[in-house]
């Protein structure tokens, strides 16, 4: 009968909207629902009256509800939708079928415009999108919300209370739902359709399902971390005199430092502070003062608490993953616990002699050594624990992630597959050849496709090349594929917690003449400009050295660079004009948006892309006039105009396509899964709603959480490297391990 039900729902609740949409949800109370059928007018119904017990839903809406065909479109869906199915009992029936379930009656306005790079705000979607004055969302009386939906002295504003402002306010919601059934007419949908909307249906079926979170250990942490502030606050008064209470007093302790110490450190910032504490000739108490300060900088305090805080029934984090959170690229983003922004496990491990071995810590040891230090609050009395008390309680955050009673976490996790993708997508297929061979024995040291690019920089046999030339080339490859120069090995060296100080004593003894003049150059022009990171000017010059190698050495992947470059001004520059290839990508802008297709064909868009000159400071050759691109994009609330370099559009196809991969996989998974009898079991004891057996994923790892033994690890495997249609040759390999907690074994 109707195609579209547009739908918004005003709500109140004691519970703060802050703890996140799986608590506020559950208490929450529906006092108002706006709605429109198709081009009809827009309606509004208040669920409950006062004077009312039940509910009485209105016939049009309860006809659309009853009609399977009928889907519902809302502006942060995830919230209406829940607030129908939690407040007022309503779920939209489906075929019996259907692979996932009601949300796939769903559609959502702000997923959409994340899909096509655009802003989620429905405000400034409105704007950007051009609605007229008179559709454009009230925001002088959004304020409203705070007089009838947010406890007033512990009790709600009732609407006779202040019958004027209520008429305003339920026009403001009338307001949103013209706005909104405006807005999704007004939206591109090429990436919002098909498999791409299916994907967004099975996030919706995965953040309600959400992940295990372990209780006891988090309170454990924050007990913990209290214990070692009163510690670390003791230390910091006797060291200082008095003059700083706490590490976390960056000022005092930065005028400390300078004016009673002497020490010229700038900001206290912690690249600064891991700089200083470097110097093997620091004064003791002014290394114990940084160590102090470096200690209280790490934040995993506050995202125990953030999780304890948001947590739902059944000991599970819910809704903590925003769909396409990332803009155009189609990557995911963290909200509320942010499982995505949780640090890595550290490169280095301390031995007991004290020596350092370059090797990620183990799932293992974080188990059998850093728990227990929590558990019972000695973690710094163990030799086994390095970096203080928050250096522990930051590995130990991955293991909060648990699988739900009797059930097993099974994760898959891509082997360098924004490397491979790079080399696939440039024609690089001697490189792309390699990888398949490493992957295919991964034991094999001759194999090894980082060892192989520091021998292809100088010769050296590929067994001859030791760890920290291995890491020189694995830097080098991650940092340099997408057009970067040193800048990017600086960043990408911090990540992998590499000193970069070697460098110089491994890299220009072997480098030519020309390369160490155009090094040498590269680093007087930096210093001139102030953009040499702080480093020694050998170190820099040998990082420069690096980047030169790599382009010889990957010149496919270097031309690519270019020619993405070229496509996107040649076609920004010639809008209507026909596409350009660029590996296997489509190029061409429509005057309003520069397009790049994917391989998927799903496209990144770039709003009212512009080219325009720009003065290129160089100290020695004179300043030169560039083009410079710049498009409008989505800045927290603004939208704004940046200017994007070629790497950066280089940059966004392999993350786009790396994403395009994780999206397949997740589809062929769930659908794996729901054929096993004894996981469809299991889950048929949940919640509709809550009904796969993905529970999370982050950046390119996969996870399920399923009965113990129901899904082997090689199966998950197999689903994650079957051959895609749209990427013909792409080799594809996973790690894969089994716990039940979130860590690599």
């Amino acid at each position: 009968m109707f195609k579209h039900c547009f739908i918004d729902t005003e709500t109140r609740s004691a519970t703060p909207i802050d703890l996140g949409l799986d608590k506020y949800t559950r208490d929450a109370e529906c006092i108002i629902v706006t709605y429109a059928l198709d081009n009809g007018p827009v309606k509004i119904w208040f669920p409950k009256e006062r004077s009312a017990s039940v509910h009485f839903m209105p016939a049009d809406l309860k006809a659309a509800v009853d009609d399977v065909g009928c889907a519902f479109v809302a502006h942060y869906a995830s919230f209406d939708r829940l607030i129908l199915l939690r407040a007022l009992g309503i779920r939209l029936p489906v075929l019996p079928s259907n692979l996932f379930g009601d949300v796939s009656r769903w559609r959502c306005t702000r997923a959409q415009a994340y899909s096509h790079g655009l802003p989620g705000s429905l405000e400034l979607l409105g704007q950007v999108l051009g609605l007229p004055a008179d559709q454009q969302k009230l925001v002088d009386d959004a304020k409203l919300i705070h007089t009838f939906c947010v406890p007033q002295q512990g009790r709600f504003i009732q609407p006779e209370e202040a019958p004027d402002a209520w008429a305003r306010f339920c026009n403001y919601a009338i307001r949103d739902t013209e706005s909104l059934r405006e807005i999704f007419r007004r939206l591109p949908a090429h990436n919002y359709r098909d498999e791409n909307l299916a994907l967004w249906h099975l996030d919706q079926l995965a953040n309600e399902r959400g992940f295990g979170f372990d209780l006891d250990l988090a309170q454990a942490a924050v007990a913990f971390l209290a214990d070692a502030k009163v510690a670390s606050d003791g230390t910091m008064a006797e060291l200082t005199g008095g003059q700083v209470h706490a590490a976390t007093q960056r000022d005092r302790l930065l005028r400390f430092l300078r004016d009673r110490l002497d020490i010229p450190i700038e900001t206290m910032r912690a690249a600064e502070v891991r700089e200083w504490l470097e110097h093997d000739d620091l004064d003791p108490v002014v290394r114990l003062l940084l160590e102090q300060r470096l200690e209280a900088s790490k934040s995993s305090g506050s995202k125990y608490t953030r999780g304890i805080n948001m947590l739902g029934p059944n000991s599970r984090q819910r809704h903590t993953i925003q769909f396409n959170g990332a803009g155009r690229t189609g990557r995911d983003t963290g909200r509320g616990f942010q499982p995505l922004n949780m640090p890595r496990p550290a490169l280095n491990v301390r031995r007991v002699d004290g020596s350092m071995e370059l090797s990620p810590v183990k799932a293992s040891y974080i188990d059998e050594v850093i728990l227990p230090g929590i558990y019972n609050r000695k973690a710094l009395c163990n030799p086994l624990v390095y970096g203080g008390p928050h250096e522990a309680a930051s590995l130990a955050l991955r293991h909060v992630i648990v699988a739900a009673p009797g059930n097993d976490l099974v994760v898959g996790d891509w082997k360098n597959i924004e490397s491979v993708l790079t080399a696939w997508h440039a024609g690089e297929f001697d490189e792309v050849e390699a990888f398949r061979a490493a992957f295919a024995d991964p034991h094999n040291k001759a194999l090894d496709v980082y060892r192989k690019q520091f021998s292809a920089f100088f010769g050296t046999p590929v067994l001859n090349v030791n760890d920290t030339e291995r890491q020189a080339g694995k830097v080098s490859k991650l940092a340099f594929g997408f057009g970067g120069g040193v800048g990017a090995l600086v960043t990408m060296a911090a990540v992998y917690q590499m000193d970069l100080e070697p460098l110089a004593d491994i890299v220009l003894p072997r480098a030519t003449p020309l390369q160490r003049e155009k090094a040498y150059r590269a680093w007087r022009r930096a210093f001139q400009l102030n953009e040499d990171y702080n480093l020694e000017p050998k170190v820099y010059q040998a990082c420069d050295v690096l980047k030169q190698l790599y382009r010889t050495t990957n010149s496919k992947i270097d031309q690519f660079k270019k020619d993405v470059g070229n496509a996107v001004q040649d076609s920004i520059e010639n809008p209507g004009a026909p596409k350009i290839r660029a590996g296997y990508c489509w190029i061409w802008s429509n005057g309003s948006y520069l397009i790049i297709e994917l391989p998927s064909g799903r496209r990144l868009l770039y709003a009212s892309p512009k080219i325009a000159g720009e003065m290129l400071e160089d100290p020695d050759e004179g300043d030169r006039k560039v083009k410079v691109v710049s498009y409008l994009t989505a800045r927290g609330k603004s939208w704004r105009r940046i200017t994007a370099w070629p790497g950066l559009f280089v940059e966004n196809i392999m993350q786009a396509t790396a994403n395009d991969i994780l999206r397949v996989a997740k589809l062929r998974v769930h659908a794996d899964t729901m054929s096993v009898p004894a996981i469809k079991a299991y889950l048929d004891t949940l919640p509709p709603e809550e009904r796969t057996a993905i529970n999370l994923h982050i950046y390119d790892e996969l996870s399920v959480d399923v009965p113990k033994g129901s899904y082997p690890a090689e199966r998950l495997a197999k689903m994650m490297t079957a051959p895609i249609d749209w990427a013909p040759g792409l080799p594809l390999a996973v790690d894969t391990w089994t716990n039940v907690r979130y860590g690599k074994r």
